[in-house]
């Protein structure tokens, strides 16, 4: 079966075809969990269809419009789909790219004031857009585009090409149960992230269940470190519960499946509403007592 590489290069290849074969859409939606992934697949059909030199960063041409969620915000806005339309309106020599950002975040009037934009482009106008939700897409948008799925990789083809560049396999499995993606996981990799993130918790789940009070005081000396953003956040808890799991399918007992448990109910009841500081002391306090025997799980 080929691999998360192979079968984005076949679309690569797809679309250059469609190209150089004059049958390119001028509408296309990008579905799939890892942006970056889609993110490089649209900047290489961008970089042919504005003939870039190889090495050129496509994202640069002046005839090349990005769309992002602005710093601090949570939406694409309809000024910004404006933007991108008074651009279009009018009739370019040379072909013109808008590339839209996490499409599934639009507010209903941002994507409403460009769909005149997408039925009736000029010739040589392209609109790309990437979004991880379909559902989140408005009806009239799905409509009017065409459709590229990009497959969801196997967390052990992750794992395997992880462990052909040299990460160790248990290193290897732990990144790949936190990763959507192979270039997610080369991403966590930078910097010593997600290596440094499995030693931290394996580190306070080893002063936990040694019984050692000094686990409290990991959580701000240690963790909190790793979750200073959203998406940080997101794979912390992933993290953990990947870690606990793991130990619980190499040596099954019940105090360390209550644990993974009061973890996640933990999670899901207050990551919107304590900080992530109380909420892991709680989590530590309240994994101590199981371990020391002193309180059985409850979901209350």
């Amino acid at each position: 079966m080929p691999n998360q590489v192979s079968k984005v290069n076949d679309l690569k290849h797809f679309f250059l075809h469609l190209i150089e074969s004059g049958k390119l859409s001028h509408a296309y939606l990008f579905l799939g969990e890892d942006p970056r992934e889609i993110h490089n697949l649209i900047a290489a059909i961008s970089s042919r269809i504005l003939r870039e030199k190889t090495g050129d960063d496509v994202f640069e041409n002046a005839n090349l419009i990005e769309v992002k969620i602005p710093e601090g915000k949570k939406t694409l806005s309809v000024d910004q789909m404006r933007t991108v339309r008074d651009i279009f309106a009018e009739k370019s020599e040379h072909p013109q790219i808008a590339v839209i950002d996490d499409a599934d975040k639009m507010t209903d009037s941002a994507a409403n004031s460009i769909l005149k934009f997408i039925e009736e482009p000029y010739d040589r106008q392209y609109i790309f857009l990437q979004a991880r939700n379909r559902n989140r897409v408005l009806p009239t948008i799905l409509s009017r585009v065409q459709l590229i799925n990009i497959p969801k990789q196997k967390k052990s083809e992750i794992s395997e090409q992880l462990v052909d560049k040299g990460i160790q396999e248990d290193e290897a499995i732990f990144i790949s149960r936190i990763s959507k993606s192979i270039s997610q996981a080369d991403d966590l990799l930078l910097d010593g992230f997600a290596i440094n993130l499995k030693r931290s918790i394996t580190e306070w789940l080893d002063e936990i269940f040694n019984r050692q009070e000094k686990s409290f005081a990991f959580v701000q000396s240690d963790l909190l470190n790793f979750v200073d953003t959203n998406e940080h956040q997101n794979i912390f808890n992933l993290a953990l519960s990947s870690e606990l799991s793991m130990r619980l399918e190499k040596a099954p007992n019940s105090v360390l499946a209550d644990i993974l448990d009061r973890w996640l109910v933990i999670y899901q009841r207050s990551r919107f509403t304590v900080s992530w500081q109380t909420m892991l002391e709680s989590f530590t306090l309240e994994a101590l007592r199981m371990v020391n025997g002193t309180e059985k799980f409850s979901n209350k």
